[in-house]
């Protein structure tokens, strides 16, 4: 494969990702309805495993988890597609910063 092609296959693959997780549009050739259900499923992915997240910070700083807590994570997540170099624990600390109560400093794994 030369360069060229790579290259081209590369910015394709991309734009492709961009549609499925950072509300990208969606690139000629794929059915716009396909791609808009599997980034729907992506965006549940993500909630549920931020929603996990955190509530386990939630429980070890013994603050209360919100009872609509994927209400709340559906609006924080609105406009914030996932970016590359953002691991799912930098976005659960971000929105743990969004919520009312007491903060504690940020812990590291």
């Amino acid at each position: 494969m030369t360069d060229t092609r790579r290259r081209e296959l590369a910015g394709r693959q991309a734009a492709f990702l961009a549609a499925l997780v950072a509300e990208g549009p969606v690139p000629a050739g794929f059915d716009p309805a396909r791609v808009a259900a599997e980034a729907r499923a992506l965006h549940r992915k993500r909630r549920r495993v931020l929603a996990r997240i955190v509530t386990a910070m939630l429980d070890a700083a013994s603050r209360p988890v919100p009872s609509d807590l994927d209400d709340r994570l559906d609006a924080w997540l609105a406009g914030r597609p996932h970016r590359t170099g953002t691991g799912f624990h930098d976005q659960a600390h971000a929105f743990v910063a969004t919520l009312p109560g007491p903060r504690r400093r940020r812990w590291r794994r």
